[in-house]
């Protein structure tokens, strides 16, 4: 609000023709140590903040982390389940091989009286060279699928690994960049491997 000057009654009270001084103010004291102490305090509750956020995250990432492993886990169960269930038929092939031989010996010995029974046999070994032949494609197939799922879960883990490497600089820094490179470079990850 503006000085009032009364020009009706006393038209001559507050006004001064004389040349106007600047600020009399000739010295300014500032408490740096107030300053310092209400700057600290900024600072402090911008940490705690995001101390709080990085511990909800944490929180967030190792309950994330525990369920993927127990899936991991199961998945590991389950396939050793299968492995078993294979190495018992293995098991039973290998018993079965020396058995096999056991007859091919009696089977030689008694050729010239038995030609018959000598045709039954090549045809059982015949069949077993087959099974022989499935047991190992299945094999092989078991082999290629823990080698994918192992693969698979080693990514997954990696993945998560950078994201909370990231969001932890983030927070520490305030920089997007480190995720948006990240994610950048994931994409053009995923394009090479649609390409190819």
């Amino acid at each position: 609000m503006g000085l009032f000057i009364n020009n009706n009654h006393h038209p001559e009270v507050y006004k001064n023709k004389q040349h106007l001084q600047t600020t009399n103010q000739m010295i300014s004291r500032q408490d740096f140590l107030s300053e310092l102490v209400k700057e600290q305090q900024k600072a402090n509750a911008a940490l705690n903040l995001a101390l709080s956020e990085i511990g909800l995250q944490t929180q967030i990432q190792e309950e994330t982390h525990s369920t993927h492993w127990n899936n991991v886990g199961q998945q590991l169960n389950d396939l050793r389940k299968r492995l078993e269930h294979h190495e018992a038929a293995n098991h039973q092939l290998v018993l079965q091989m020396k058995e096999q031989l056991e007859l091919q010996k009696v089977v030689a010995e008694k050729m010239s009286k038995q030609e018959e029974f000598q045709g039954g046999v090549l045809q059982r070994l015949d069949n077993q060279e087959a099974l022989m032949d499935k047991i190992s494609r299945q094999i092989n197939h078991i082999r290629s699928i823990l080698f994918e799922r192992t693969n698979y879960l080693a990514t997954k883990i990696d993945d998560g690994y950078k994201i909370t490497s990231s969001y932890v600089y983030k927070l520490m820094t305030g920089s997007e960049q480190p995720l948006t490179f990240f994610l950048m470079n994931q994409r053009k990850e995923e394009n090479q491997n649609h390409t190819d």
